[in-house]
């Protein structure tokens, strides 16, 4: 394929070449994708055809032509092509020439994204890709970056464990299960992952991530945070535009809360930190080697069995497919229960490789050519990192906790912040405050405030939970037992701004 990735082509498979908006009804855009330009309209009706650039005509680019009704138009001699490549019209000549057709590809619409079947030896699409639920979801939020870089790489992102430490802030991660069969994979990961990408530096988050590839082009990974039971769900499609060079086309959606205002500003939290997290990658993708036989250590995730799922993609010389691939194996389903999951743990200590003394994954021969030693998986990485002790029992009521709000104020957190926080608590214990922050100093006053700039509304019982670390904020709030009134970024620096553990 290229000097930098010893691929013998350019993978089969679905790849995103676009977004259903970038081509309106009755316009023609060239794309570069797969080292070659396609062409693809949308009729005046809206049906969306890619065919190839030659008209066989004359030879000339189709991508300088236009739309008329349903047939895109040469722009030379103004040959007439429908959405299935066959000339329909030659506006001069009394006979159209039977033959008279263009290449087509075959092309998909759906989820908010086109898809196209590439084959290196032009054959049809051997699989589909599923529609995914988009009930309960919010709408597509979207982003194209351009990297040099192949799209194996990208995807092999999703199951090298250790680097999530390193480049995107996530204290430990386990695989809990590795499934492959036929062009599908996924991989489902338990990760203690930061709060920073959100603004929630102090949090540590328990997240579980389940990865499917469908084909070496489209991932789809979707994220609940099980300390707060949101649910997110980015898709990341690469797509190669020539041998060096891909398309990274993402998607970001979340699951609907009771809160829409809420909702709004998680979807933009979780969407802003998907631009600025997942891109961290990118230099490093620009400036790495491709390792044929990297030297792998226990811990790295199932790199091996992933490279080995990929060689299906490729059109690899026949001596070279005739060499054994691994057969599809499906790893226990994740279990459901405490017992299910430690019985489902032990048996993956029980099957994992013994370490050696170098702390990698057995199997490795001096010369790294074992191929056993690619299946390392995370297996121990030591204790957990430490989480803070919870303040249970500190407040003895809601009350308690505004009476030393001002004794507890930090006004280093505060800096410039000019903002009133305003409780309107709820039930048996009911009663309302508001706190005014302006110059670094911090006013705390009975009643309600006529323009808060943040509102929390709650029981006064659930509010006690809350602070004292009984019941999750964000899980609050995403469920419907709390309200959100104003910038969530806000609320989630009020810990910060007032700490719980402060001396009073």
């Amino acid at each position: 394929m290229g000097a930098r990735f010893p691929f013998p082509s350019f993978p089969r498979g679905w790849f995103v070449i676009g977004f259903p908006e970038d081509i309106a009804p009755g316009q023609v855009k060239t794309l570069r994708y797969f080292g070659q330009d396609i062409v693809v309209f949308r009729t005046e009706s809206g049906v969306l055809s890619a065919v190839d650039k030659v008209c066989p005509h004359l030879g000339a680019h189709l991508g300088g032509g236009h739309v008329k009704g349903e047939c895109l138009r040469c722009p030379f001699h103004d040959w007439g092509f429908r959405t299935d490549g066959v000339c329909v019209d030659v506006p001069y000549a009394p006979k159209i020439p039977p033959k008279a057709a263009v290449k087509t590809w075959h092309i998909r619409e759906q989820n908010g994204v086109i898809l196209a079947w590439y084959c290196p030896r032009g054959e049809a699409p051997t699989y589909e890709v599923p529609v995914l639920d988009e009930e309960g979801w919010t709408g597509n939020k979207t982003v194209r970056w351009v990297v040099r870089s192949h799209p194996q790489e990208v995807a092999e992102n999703t199951v090298d464990c250790s680097h999530l430490g390193p480049v995107h802030h996530v204290g430990r991660t386990d695989v809990l299960s590795v499934e492959q069969e036929g062009h599908f994979m996924r991989v489902v990961l338990h990760m203690e992952a930061s709060g920073a990408p959100i603004d929630m530096p102090d949090e540590f988050n328990d997240v579980q991530l389940d990865v499917k590839l469908y084909g070496i082009g489209h991932i789809v990974s979707s994220t609940t945070v099980l300390t707060s039971d949101m649910r997110t769900r980015q898709r990341i499609y690469p797509t190669p535009i020539d041998e060096d060079t891909i398309a990274i086309f993402g998607v970001s959606n979340i699951k609907k809360m009771a809160d829409e205002g809420y909702t709004s500003e998680i979807e933009d939290i979780f969407y802003k930190a998907f631009l600025v997290d997942f891109p961290k990658d990118f230099p490093i993708w620009e400036n790495k080697a491709y390792l044929d036989k990297p030297m792998l250590a226990g811990g790295d995730g199932p790199i091996g069995r992933y490279r080995r799922w990929c060689r299906q993609f490729y059109d690899y010389p026949e001596a070279a497919a005739a060499q054994p691939t691994a057969a599809p194996a499906h790893a226990p389903a994740q279990p459901t229960t405490a017992l299910g999951k430690l019985k489902g743990w032990l048996r993956t200590l029980a099957q994992a490789p013994a370490a050696n003394s170098n702390g990698g994954a057995g199997g490795h021969d001096s010369n790294n050519n074992n191929d056993a030693g690619l299946d390392a998986h995370l297996i121990d990485l030591g204790p957990r990192k430490p989480r803070a002790a919870a303040v249970t029992g500190k407040f003895a009521s809601v009350g308690d906790y505004f009476e030393t709000l001002e004794r507890r104020f930090d006004p280093a957190a505060a800096g410039d912040l000019q903002a009133v926080i305003q409780w309107v608590l709820t039930g048996d214990k009911a009663c309302a405050y508001f706190a005014e922050i302006k110059g670094g100093s911090v006013q705390r006053v009975a009643g309600t405030h006529p323009a808060p700039t943040i509102t929390i509304e709650m029981s006064a019982e659930d509010y006690l939970l809350m602070i004292n670390g009984e019941l999750n904020g964000a899980r609050a709030f995403s469920t419907g037992r709390g309200r959100l009134r104003g910038p969530v970024r806000l609320a989630m620096k009020m810990q910060r701004l007032f700490p719980l553990e402060a001396a009073v």
